[in-house]
This record gives C-alpha cells, structure tokens and sequence, in this order.
C-alpha cells in the first residue's frame, strides 16, 4: 500500500526524473483496459487502484480492480466506484472485503467484489469518538470480524468490528506520549499472528525536525490488551516492514530532512533501522541498522519498503543538488536531487543504484512479492502510469487518468 507519511498533501508527490514523462505515456497507453479485466470469482491477483482526478477545485476519485500492475494499458474507468472529495482506501489481502473512508467525514463504509464490481455495504462513524477527519494507512484488519483504527489526534486507537460495522471499544495511548507543541506521529503498522505493533513519534509542526527517541506500541490481538515500551536509539520512525517473521522499523523522510539541514542533535539522524525478530516482543536490543555508510557521503536515505525477495528499497537524497540549508520546507527538501537504490536488507551493503537522472521525492511506493512500483506523473496531472523499478531500468506498468492515491491487493 501507499507509503506509502505523516503530512496531508494535496496530491502525490512523483518522482519524474527517472524517464520522460511524455514517453512514458505514449507507450503506456497504447490501449485501453489496462491491468486486465479481473475475472468474476477468479483466483488469481487482484488488485484495488484508487486514483482522482482534479479539475479547479472538485476532485473525482475512482476505485478500479485490475488484475495485473505491470502490463501496460490505460485503465477503463467506465467500470470504476467513482466519488467525490478526498476518501481514503482501507483494504488488506484475505479479508474478503475493503473499506473506504469519506473525505468529508469520518465515515468508514465497507464494499465488496461481486461479479466484478464493487459493492456498497454499511457503515460506521467515528465521530462519537472524537475523530474528525481519517488519516491514511490507519486502519489494520486483523480479521473478518476485527479491525484497528489508530487515531493520532486522539492518542487512541478504536476496536471496531467490519462485519457488523459497528465500534466495540477504545484503547487509549498513554497521555504522556502527546507533547505540547508538537504533532503526535505514528508509525505504519507493523504485524504478525496475534499482534500488531506501530510507533510514536513527534514531528515539528513545520514538518522539518523530528523529536529524539520513539516508543513502541504494541497489542495483542486477541485481548487488545496494550503495552508500550520507549526507545532512544532511532526516532522519526514512518515505514515498517515484515521480512520472514522480523517486523522491521525505518526512519523517516522528515528526520532526513532534520538530519540535513539541523545535524544530529536539533533535528534529525542518519537513517535509523529497528527490528522485532521472531519470539520477541519489543526492539532487539542489539541491533541497529543503518544504509548510510552504504550510500556514502552527500547522499541521506530512507528505508521506503520492503520487497519480498529481501531488497531494501531506498529513496536517497543527494544533497549537492536537494536544498537542505536551515530553514529549508519540507516541499523543498522533496523538490529534486532524489534518486532510487535497493540493497540486501539482510547486510544493508552493496547499494545499486536504479537507472535514471535524479527527481522529486516520489510520495507513492507499493511492494508486491518480488517487485516494487512508483507512480509517474505528468506536470498537470492529467495522465499517471505506475513505474515498475526492480529489473533495475524503469517499467512503465498500468497507466490512467489523474494521479494514483493508493493500490491495494485485496486477492
């Protein structure tokens, strides 16, 4: 799923020095139907895309399935759940169905595949619990019948059952992990058989520095009991990663940029790894990772995702050509000299470099097995295709109108 951050962001970020945009498209939209027809009842992959399109100030959202992301086509929106404003997509592998935050409320509605459209079902508010607006990549489904929405304005995360949509309880965070002053972050999740984990974090309110230490959260899924255990080693923790049975923690793009522009004690670190191994309950106590010695000088990465051959892949910023003086913005620090590496996770060591002139940050990632995807974009938005990255030369995959907001496998 899409990286794929913490901040609010118009539209996604997209990386557009790795081929020409023009080119991409021409090739990748030679016709129509993109992705394959998903068959009614099949068996195969399917795949949810969740993309908009935006003319003035109204934006469509389509939510199309394709059973393939790197055959190249445009997708058919005729088929397409279309709405309006700025819903979010919450969907897992397994569970038989996904749901769809409303943009303008914080309504969760659950849909199903049938016959190969989607389905409205019913739905829940979570208004009554202090939520005011859904934040992306909240929610984990544990199973047919639960499922976790962690609230970071709230400090707590909401129990809530998707069959019969209906809330069950609230589990709150410790108070003491709120700061005055600063924005409460939390982690992607992060899982395993009868836990889910996440962490807390604390960013400026300008989204340049990053608090030192984090703590990690952990439930247990099947008495929602809560514990937390802090942490000083990394901070900024965004991504994670399950690799084999190792849950793996990475740091953030933020903390890069407080790294950058403020050094280590005002701002930010070197990229910080952190990992959970098999029969543990909290950080390994002696490991910490890094793929700065790998990248070098001059260049600050981020662990983005984990593909499921063990590749580490890393967006890495080359600050000869990325503005990181104090004071530089986070759009700043996105604007360019941004380039894509993969390395073994296992080892952290021997960095290859994807072919392709440096770029803009690319806020849209999406592991798949063994393959690992980006979106392309051209400059007005109007035409995107999903760039497949792991052969080492960018592929242009499925392409579509508008931009891409998220793509979950759902089959």
């Amino acid at each position: 799923m899409m990286s794929k951050g913490v901040m609010k962001m118009g539209r996604s970020r997209v990386s557009r020095g790795l081929l020409a945009c023009a080119t991409l498209l021409v090739s990748a939209c030679e016709r129509e139907g993109g992705g394959g027809e998903p068959e009614p009842g099949g068996e195969g992959p399917l795949y949810l895309i969740h993309s908009a399109v935006q003319t003035g100030d109204t934006r469509m959202n389509y939510f199309t399935l394709a059973s393939s992301l790197e055959e190249a086509g445009k997708l058919d929106y005729a088929r397409s759940l279309e709405l309006a404003g700025r819903p979010r997509l919450y969907a897992a592998q397994g569970v038989g169905f996904f749901a769809i935050g409303a943009g303008e409320s914080p309504t969760i509605t659950r849909y199903e595949v049938r016959e190969g459209r989607l389905v409205e079902g019913n739905s829940l508010s979570l208004q009554p619990f202090g939520v005011t607006s859904l934040g992306a990549q909240s929610v984990h489904f544990v199973s047919e019948t639960k499922a976790y929405y962690k609230d970071d304005a709230q400090a707590q995360v909401i129990v809530w059952n998707p069959a019969e949509m209906a809330v069950e309880k609230t589990l709150p965070l410790p108070r003491e992990l709120v700061k005055t002053g600063y924005i409460t972050a939390l982690s992607q999740w992060a899982s395993r058989d009868g836990e889910a984990y996440f962490t807390v974090g604390w960013n400026t309110r300008e989204y340049d520095r990053v608090l030192p230490g984090s703590v990690l959260v952990r439930i247990d899924t099947a008495t929602d009991a809560m514990t937390t255990a802090p942490d000083e080693r990394c901070r900024g923790i965004l991504k994670t990663a399950r690799y084999e049975d190792t849950l793996y923690f990475f740091s953030s793009v933020i903390n890069g940029l407080g790294y950058a522009a403020y050094g280590n004690e005002d701002g930010g670190q070197r990229d910080c790894i952190l990992r959970i191994s098999p029969g543990r309950q909290t950080f390994d106590t002696d490991y910490v990772g890094s793929v700065a010695t790998a990248l070098g000088e001059g260049h600050v990465g981020t662990v983005i995702s984990v593909t499921e051959d063990g590749k580490a892949w890393v967006q890495a910023a080359d600050t000869t050509l990325t503005p990181s003086s104090p004071g530089t913005s986070y759009s700043q620090w996105y604007s360019k000299g941004w380039s894509w590496w993969h390395l073994p996770l296992e080892t952290l060591s021997g960095p290859v470099r994807v072919q392709g002139e440096p770029g803009g940050y690319s806020g849209f990632t999406l592991a798949s097995g063994p393959h690992f995807f980006i979106s392309q974009t051209a400059a007005d938005y109007s035409e995107s295709a999903l760039l497949e990255l792991s052969s080492g030369t960018p592929k242009a995959g499925v392409s579509f109108p508008g931009f891409v907001m998220d793509v979950a496998r759902i089959r």
